[in-house]
């Protein structure tokens, strides 16, 4: 079997390859997507599931978001599909987040766009982004990978790439980990 890449590998492959895709005119839009026309092609789905929208989840271990309520369907086929035709919902667990988690969930995956507005939070959750969040965005500033203009927070290709690492500055200590990328 061939060695898997590790994580600075794969982030300098990715950057190799937006590079490419920005020489033939696409626009990279989030850590994970590039589009041709940016005027022309919307994440809809993805942006407003970041913003908090429902979603359904249909099928086996899919993930959903219904009323504030994540949710994750049995993850196995026979007790997906015995759950529905007795009638009820296939759901396997479900978590319905606290506001302050909500915030940091919107928050967090918003980033991964690589650009959020601080507005946005306030006018949704009351909440001034740049003050709650002041040691991380500060650390993240340091270690050279975001800007803040105005109502803008910002990162920049380097921290684009390694977006999922950061975004555990803002967990809350009860979510944090060992498990890095």
């Amino acid at each position: 079997t061939a060695p898997v890449a590790d994580w600075a590998t794969k982030r300098r492959w990715v950057d190799y390859a937006f590079g490419e895709l920005e020489k033939e005119g696409y626009t990279v839009t989030s850590a994970y997507t590039a589009v041709k026309d940016k005027a022309r092609t919307k994440f809809i789905y993805r942006d407003r599931l970041w913003e908090g929208a429902d979603l359904l989840s249909v099928g086996v271990a899919s993930f959903g978001h219904i009323g504030g309520t994540h949710y994750q369907n049995n993850a196995d086929f026979e007790p997906y599909v015995n759950a529905i035709l007795d009638g009820n919902l296939p759901v396997f667990r479900a978590l319905t987040p606290s506001n302050e988690e909500r915030l940091i969930r919107e928050f967090i995956l918003q980033l991964k766009l690589g650009h959020t507005r601080c507005s946005y939070f306030d006018q949704k959750f009351g909440v001034n982004v740049k003050k709650k969040f002041e040691a991380p965005l500060k650390q993240i500033a340091d270690w050279g990978f975001l800007k803040i203009d105005g109502d803008e927070i910002k990162l920049n290709r380097e921290g684009l790439l390694q977006v999922d690492r950061l975004l555990h500055e803002f967990f809350l200590p009860q979510h944090l980990t060992q498990r890095l990328v």
